[in-house]
């Protein structure tokens, strides 16, 4: 055998090992469900689902070795995770409130409190005829006394309220 025959054959048996190892390490993943690895630089990481431990695991001498890689992130404070579940409380009662009110058929009010009740006998009034011709009355003034100040602002100043032209130079 030539010398490439027998680098090409030691690196194969070399990596054999490693990538039934992964294989074998991925294989048991999928059946259970707990691992996920992902493949980087140098070897992979390995991910447990149920603890959120992370490995990294590489080849070493004849082994695949796995080393915890340390958690940086910055661990909540007790008093935000006390904010955080009483948030939580709050956003639950609010929940539990709105699933009653489309059971029951009542409104609840935005902020969560009771409602005010409404008007005495339990019906809303629609105004008169007359109520909505005040109204329409009201609107129809109101839309004149613009359109008519728009039209004062579009007339062209007289000439001797016009301002001076500005000095040669300026822009």
């Amino acid at each position: 055998m030539g010398l490439r025959t027998m680098r090409a054959a030691t690196l194969g048996l070399l990596i054999l090992p490693a990538l039934a190892t992964f294989a074998l390490a991925e294989t048991a993943a999928d059946s259970s469900g707990r691992f996920t690895m992902s493949p980087v630089d140098g070897g992979f990481l390995r991910l447990d689902k149920q603890t959120g431990a992370v490995a990294m695991c590489a080849r070493v001498a004849n082994d695949l070795a796995c080393k915890a890689v340390d958690d940086q992130t910055k661990a909540a404070s007790s008093d935000e995770l006390s904010r955080l579940e009483a948030e939580n409380k709050e956003l639950k009662d609010r929940v539990k409130a709105l699933e009653e009110s489309l059971e029951t058929g009542k409104p609840t009010p935005p902020g969560g409190g009771p409602l005010a009740e409404g008007p005495p006998g339990g019906k809303a009034q629609l105004p008169t005829d007359e109520e909505v011709d005040q109204a329409l009355d009201y609107l129809s003034r109101v839309y004149k006394k613009v359109r008519e100040h728009i039209k004062d602002l579009d007339k062209p100043l007289p000439p001797d309220e016009a301002a001076p032209p500005p000095p040669k130079g300026a822009l």
